[in-house]
């Protein structure tokens, strides 16, 4: 197995395509934001008239996945925290990720004020249900991921039908957490990453941690399993939308909205494909300029994820250079960002060390 773990500026290692993951899944998003934010109903695939365009829709297009990326290897590195801590307790453990998991959900509702539908308080969430679970055997949390993401699909089937029916199910979806009631449906089954099915996810991930040397052996045999699974849960949808009912249209649609069995499947899915594939780059060109900028700009995008939003607010409402219009704009827009900070980034970690937010979400959690 090819030793991927890059140095860091303290000379402690990490594995190098986690940090890469990180870093390429930034940019997938700040494309998604960017274009959504600015454009708004009119960034969808169906309203655009350029195949790229509809590609790159971002509620549905070929980087929607790139936050699934976020959460599964947020996933992976609380199974390796976990799984190889030789000093520290189940107990100890436990409130490390309870700890974590307060810091972000918290900063993650004060970043809320500046960039709504931010993933940040539910990563908290993820991370203190992490606490609950890590110690269990891995086909528990299997079954764990599998029963959220039936779940998930369940309801979103009962709200179907319910609306069909004439009974509206807004109740379900509070305008504000202000109420112990709504903060639970806020964050557990409604708005941007709810905890249904979104924490199946980031078990998926904690199952890889938990035996990263494992999947690191068998992640071509993996690869391989991924692709046809891909092209029959694609192909699946695609039928249900020409031949089922309405009823079997919403729960295999691919619409991650939707909350559908085959939405939450075939990003996982995505996302688990993606992080192999960089997992063999990382391996084959662990040296080269590219990998080691992408490698250690990865370590900080905490950070660069709170800037990415500020540079925005600044650009777009502060300044007006930016103006909404077609995808190009905050394509192009998304990349000069994203190519600022990822090197912003890379030299803050060479030279100084952790970004400014990790410094403080190591303090408070550890």
């Amino acid at each position: 197995m090819a030793n991927t773990a890059l140095p860091t500026r303290n000379g402690t290692a990490r594995f190098a395509e986690l940090d890469i993951a990180r870093s390429i899944a930034l940019f997938g998003i700040i494309i998604l934001n960017y274009h959504g934010y600015l454009n708004g109903g009119r960034a969808t695939g169906s309203i655009q008239t350029t195949w790229f365009a509809r590609l790159m829709d971002p509620w549905n297009g070929l980087l929607t996945p790139s936050p699934v990326i976020f959460v599964v290897v947020a996933g992976v590195g609380c199974g390796l925290l976990t799984s190889t801590s030789q000093q520290a307790s189940t107990t100890e453990l436990r409130w490390i990720l309870i700890r974590r998991g307060t810091f972000l959900f918290t900063i993650g509702t004060i970043f809320e004020w500046v960039w709504n539908g931010t993933i940040l308080p539910y990563y908290g969430i993820y991370f203190v249900l992490a606490a609950a679970v890590f110690h269990l055997k891995i086909k528990h949390i299997a079954a764990l991921a599998a029963g959220i993401t039936l779940a998930a699909a369940l309801l979103s089937f009962w709200r179907y039908r319910q609306e069909l029916q004439g009974h509206s199910t807004s109740w379900l979806q509070p305008f504000e957490p202000n109420t112990p009631r709504n903060l639970l449906f806020r964050y557990f089954i409604d708005y941007t990453h709810p905890v249904l099915p979104w924490f199946a996810f980031f078990c998926v991930g904690l199952i890889i941690g938990k035996s990263y040397a494992t999947f690191r052996l068998n992640r071509k045999k993996i690869l391989f399993a991924c692709i046809p699974a891909l092209i029959c849960i694609y192909t699946a949808s695609g039928l249900a939308l020409h031949h089922a009912g309405g009823s079997w249209q919403h729960i295999l649609s691919t619409d991650p909205f939707q909350r559908g069995i085959l939405a939450t499947v075939g990003a996982c899915t995505s996302a688990v494909l993606v992080v192999i594939l960089i997992s063999f780059a990382a391996d084959a060109f662990a040296t080269t300029p590219t990998m080691q900028v992408l490698q250690r700009s990865g370590q900080i995008t905490l950070t660069l994820y709170l800037c990415h939003a500020f540079i925005y607010n600044a650009i777009v409402h502060w300044l007006g250079w930016v103006q909404p219009g077609s995808f190009t704009t905050p394509f192009i827009f998304s990349c000069v960002v994203t190519t600022l900070l990822i090197a912003i980034g890379a030299w803050w970690q060479q030279s100084i060390g952790k970004g400014p937010i990790e410094v403080l979400y190591r303090k408070f959690g550890n």
